[in-house]
Parts: C-alpha cells; structure tokens; sequence
C-alpha cells in the first residue's frame, strides 16, 4: 500500500506517544498511563483509516 507523507507524519506522532506512555507505565505503576496508551492505538487507527478513505495518495 503506497502511503503519503502525512500519513507517515500521523503515524509517528501516534506511535511516539504511545511509546512515551507505556515507558511511563513501566517506569511506575500509572495503570492510568497504560490505559492512555490503549486509547492512544485506537485514536491512531481511527485517524489513520478515516485518512486513508480521504486521501487522494493513499486512498
């Protein structure tokens, strides 16, 4: 699947927090941050597919 720049772009920023946050959760036990970063993936699926339907590039 050939994707653009933004998609790439959406998809760094997503996966960064998600990673800041599970290393939060390990380093304490912010069950709150583990939970963050659950919420994290799905707001990342849910941007990157309704990015998808609207891209010309990726679409």
């Amino acid at each position: 699947m050939n994707t653009c720049p933004k998609f790439a772009r959406i998809r760094a920023k997503y996966e960064q927090e998600t990673t800041y946050l599970l290393n939060h959760a390990a380093r304490s036990a912010a069950s709150g941050s583990a939970g963050l970063a659950k919420s994290s993936k799905h707001r990342m699926a849910r941007h990157l597919s309704s990015h998808v339907a609207r891209c010309l590039e990726c679409g």
